[in-house]
């Protein structure tokens, strides 16, 4: 993870699933974000159910034996945010559009990230964090 002062990203589960999945054309650019999580120049979070989501997800394309490692891999490059009753709660009383981005964001809102990735900010496009498209942050890096 990174050190003390790094960036910190919350990353939604399409870009978790193009890095793991490795889909095209997205997987480039989630492969320099999680290198940029694995060097220690941000720190990535994502929430729990983006886990249980990617591992349905992957289990359709991989075995067990494939896709397993791939999620442990995983687990121990970043951090994982919870989503217990009250991040339910909280979301619902948003009313939002997609109630799946609105519970992503307030699980977020625990690791205070300095930016949201995403492939679909239009669900995250009504909140108080940055968002931006993996393309994006990376654009914004190389600057």
């Amino acid at each position: 993870m990174g050190g003390d002062g790094a960036m910190r990203l919350f990353i939604d589960t399409n870009v978790v699933v193009d890095f793991l999945g490795k889909r095209k054309p997205f997987f480039n650019d989630a492969a320099i974000l999680f290198e940029m999580g694995k060097l220690g120049k941000i720190d990535i979070v994502v929430s729990s159910l983006t886990i249980v989501n990617c591992a349905y997800i992957l289990k359709k394309q991989f075995s067990n034996e494939i896709m397993l490692p791939k999620i442990d891999d995983l687990c121990k490059m970043l951090l994982i945010s919870s989503i217990d009753r009250n991040v339910i709660l909280n979301a619902i009383s948003l009313r939002p559009i997609d109630f799946e981005d609105a519970v992503q964001y307030v699980s977020a809102t625990s690791f205070n990230p300095d930016v949201i990735i995403t492939r679909d900010k239009k669900g995250f496009s009504a909140i108080g964090i940055p968002v931006m498209t993996p393309a994006e942050f990376v654009a914004v890096c190389r600057e």
